[in-house]
């Protein structure tokens, strides 16, 4: 079975040192369902995907903290050798009355890795909002090894959005295009009625949801209303416009032809999404570079630009996604991020959360552990 927990950065790091082996915690329900041998994924308070995988070697109960002191080493509990263990110490974490009742549990644990493969972002819009449909995705997710899928529908999937999609509908195609059957279909309720369901369900791997939301500078306050009533794990903010033109279609060029150069539809699109990190109504930034589908362009161009939205989302405190799709959706060499957005996110310690932005259940997973490796620098190509 598995666990996650939460960490602070110190204890966290010992734990990956190989010095922490034995965790402190509560006896109380949740707690009590840890057994020999489960997993345990730390996750660190102030970085959730920096994560460490632990296997349960033992557990022991106690009547409280201080008794637990008595049985072992200050250092293996997380304290420094010139430290003083003091069982009071608990006191800074739980209450006194709650380790009365709870009593207090030892984890002896075993670290294995701090390898977490996450796909934080794909799609359910091609099937319909079930159960069934969704474990398909968990299943695929299973089967590549993943730790945790991260699901969220396009905005323009709920009705509750269809007034942030009217600047699009001045153009034929676009038009055609948000009259398809997918669009509008259904209410931000049904989706949080499918939330609910899954939430009781006892899965093999952490499952959250949130929404990919179409931002544009003209319909940021649209979004603003309805976004301030919607309660999820999480938002991801994405530009899939330029001046009301959508960039990523077959027909976008040509609505672009004769209106915008290539350099000027790129540095537009940045400018975007300088202002979509600005607005603070997002957690992640989708796609960052998704750009380059328009066509070849010689993006030591855009450092500036890359080193603004750089500092711009390490001040907004939000995630770059490493999105693979570019890659094996259309055809770009590069396994997610440019190589020289992805080397200014790294230099900035921008924090990053790969993900797929699969359509289907088959393309879960697809490239995430190369693209995980690239986020650490530790990726190299092997040429064939």
């Amino acid at each position: 079975m598995r666990h996650d927990l939460n960490l602070y950065k110190e204890p966290f790091e010992l734990i990956r040192q190989g010095r922490k082996t034995v965790e402190l915690r509560l006896n109380d329900e949740k707690r009590q369902k840890i057994r020999a041998q489960d997993l345990i994924f730390f996750h660190r308070t102030d970085e959730e995907y920096s994560v460490l995988k632990c296997r349960v070697q033992r557990i022991r109960t106690f009547p409280d903290f201080k008794e637990l002191y008595l049985c072992y080493d200050p250092v293996s509990m997380g304290y420094r050798e010139d430290e003083t263990a003091d069982s009071a110490d608990m006191l800074a974490y739980y209450r006194q009355e709650d380790i009365d009742r709870y009593g207090a549990m030892a984890i002896e644990i075993e670290y294995l890795d701090d390898l977490y493969l996450t796909d934080g972002h794909m799609h359910m819009e091609y099937g319909d909002l079930s159960e069934e449909y969704v474990m398909r995705f968990v299943d695929a997710a299973v089967a590549r090894g993943l730790d945790e899928i991260d699901i969220l529908d396009h905005t323009h999937r709920f009705r509750e959005f269809e007034c942030c999609y009217e600047h699009l509908r001045k153009y034929e195609e676009q038009d055609t295009w948000l009259k398809q059957k997918t669009k509008f279909c259904n209410t931000l309720d049904d989706y949080y009625g499918l939330i609910e369901k899954l939430r009781k369900k006892d899965l093999p791997i952490r499952v959250k949801f949130g929404l990919e939301v179409c931002y544009s500078t003209d319909t940021e306050e649209m979004l603003r209303k309805i976004l301030k009533d919607v309660h999820l794990d999480f938002l991801t903010g994405a530009i899939h416009s330029i001046d009301s033109i959508l960039y990523d279609m077959p027909f976008s060029m040509k609505l672009f032809e004769g209106k915008k150069d290539i350099e000027t539809i790129n540095r537009e699109f940045y400018e975007a999404e300088l202002s979509l990190v600005r607005s603070g109504l997002f957690d992640r930034l989708a796609h960052p570079d998704q750009i380059r589908i328009c066509g070849p362009y010689d993006d030591a161009r855009l450092m500036d630009m890359y080193e603004r939205l750089s500092s711009a989302l390490k001040t907004a405190d939000m995630y770059a996604e490493n999105n693979t799709g570019i890659h094996y959706r259309y055809g770009h060499d590069s396994i997610g991020l440019g190589e020289n957005l992805l080397q200014v996110f790294r230099d900035h310690d921008v924090r990053m959360i790969c993900a797929s932005d699969a359509h289907k259940p088959e393309h879960v997973g697809t490239d995430i552990y190369e693209a995980t490796l690239r986020n650490r620098g530790r990726y190299e190509r092997q040429s064939i």
